[in-house]
């Protein structure tokens, strides 16, 4: 019996008290390290700006001329730490927690993670149109890596990590069930049902640690009951398959900007882009957070919701055009949101916030291809899980509609054929980065 066969058969009949509790502990690790990342990216802020608050409120106080320039500075300090690092370790490759599980044991090399984190924390704090939460999910399953392998469990590495990713994106979006469904749909590539249980334990770890130090969920309530309404319910299946249809445009406009990476300094550039742009809507400033706060819980008008669209595509894509340390999930959340509502006003619906919750989730599932998670992130981040039978379908028509349009995805698999059991420690197959694999694989993170 080899040495895999013997590890896999020791984890198979490890006691299910003690995978809870590992499962416990992972996640204890992983939003730990989310927590302490979020409170450095505040700290990092207030020391930059003046202002602890959201990104948006610190923009406004702010004179204009600081508006304007705050975002490029911080791009240039993000640029420099970047070169430093890859002059002083040049043979040492990023490695995104998705291509460990797959392709690397699980192993994340912290010290390439670390530095981009860094660099991510000083775009982050100065207001780039990039999702912080990418770069904290990232810096989780790269603390989680280190835990397993410095623990050394019977449990195979790339299983913790996977259980570190889903308490990540638990903490970070206090959304534990879509945390669990993240890391099978898209960190693993199927969904295992005895893997499940363990995958929400450590999720809700993560929910109840990041609740504690940063404040419980939901992140964009919706206030009053959203009723639906006969006559929408074609009027929200047309709407999913708008989005369904549009996630592969999406997907192209997220990658139209690649060639902008070769620009001199390129950081600066978006840095640049940002602080201009600020300067119509300080909305612009940060991941979107704010944005979609206020089309969920406030009226808002459909002209200025539309604005605020454009230009966060804007400056989001030139961001991640330039190569901007972070992720586009929450900027994808809220697009679908704000192309929801429009539909909603367009189509004259009665309750146009309820098709901003479903544009929100369709257009995730439409680009990531992970309906499960997709519909789970829309109910939880809204809190209206009563509204899963409606978001469910309708993320699993739009998903399929653009898998069927185009094969290509934010999370893009090189194999069709997912990982079958993480338990078996089987040889990794999946994802990875296009920088580090050539053309093995076009993958980008999202979150």
């Amino acid at each position: 019996m080899t040495g895999r066969v013997k590890v896999a058969a020791k984890t198979r009949w490890l006691p299910a008290f003690e995978l809870l509790l590992l499962a416990m502990g992972t996640g204890l690790v992983s939003s730990c390290a989310c927590v302490a990342l979020r409170l450095f990216f505040k700290l990092l802020q207030g020391v930059l700006t003046g202002h602890f608050g959201l990104l948006p409120d610190a923009a406004s106080h702010l004179p204009l001329w600081r508006r304007a320039v705050t975002p490029g500075a911080g791009a240039a300090i993000a640029f420099l730490i970047t070169w430093f690092y890859q002059r002083r370790a040049p043979a040492r490759k990023f490695q995104e927690y998705v291509e460990a599980v797959r392709l690397n044991n699980g192993r994340i090399s912290f010290a390439p993670t670390f530095w981009r984190t860094l660099s991510s924390a000083f775009s982050v704090a100065t207001g780039a149109a990039i999702g912080r939460e990418g770069s904290m999910i990232q810096f989780a399953a790269g603390v989680t890596s280190w835990f397993g392998q410095t623990m050394r469990s019977a449990v195979p590495l790339p299983r913790l990590v996977t259980w570190g990713v889903a308490a990540a994106v638990a903490a970070v979006y206090q959304a534990p069930i879509a945390g669990a469904f993240f890391a099978a749909e898209i960190v693993t590539g199927s969904i295992a049902l005895s893997e499940l249980p363990l995958l929400l334990v450590s999720a809700f770890t993560g929910t109840v640690v990041s609740g504690a130090f940063l404040g419980a969920g939901p992140l964009f309530r919706s206030p009053g009951a959203l009723h639906i309404h006969l006559s929408e319910v074609w009027l929200l299946l047309l709407v999913s398959v708008l989005m369904g249809a549009l996630g592969p445009a999406y997907y192209w406009l997220i990658h139209s900007m690649r060639f902008a990476r070769r620009l001199p300094v390129a950081l600066l550039w978006s840095g640049a882009l940002v602080g201009v742009l600020s300067l119509l809507h300080t909305e612009v400033w940060g991941n979107g957070d704010v944005a979609l706060s206020q089309i969920m819980q406030t009226p808002i008008a459909v002209q200025g919701a539309l604005a605020i669209l454009v230009l966060r595509l804007l400056a989001t894509v030139f961001c991640v055009g330039t190569g901007t340390v972070g992720g586009v999930f929450t900027p994808t959340l809220f697009a679908g949101s704000a192309v929801g509502l429009l539909f909603g006003h367009l189509l004259h619906a009665p309750s146009p916030v309820l098709f901003a919750m479903l544009g929100m989730g369709c257009l995730l599932a439409a680009v990531t291809h992970a309906p499960w998670m997709a519909a789970f992130m829309a109910a939880e981040l809204t809190g209206h899980l009563s509204l899963l039978p409606l978001l469910l379908p309708c993320c699993m028509l739009a998903g399929q509609l653009s898998k069927y349009l185009s094969p290509h995805s934010l999370y893009a698999l090189a194999t069709p054929e997912p990982t079958d059991d993480l338990s078996l420690d089987k040889e990794p197959i999946g994802v990875g980065a296009a920088s580090d694999f050539g053309t093995r694989v076009a993958h980008t993170e999202v979150a």
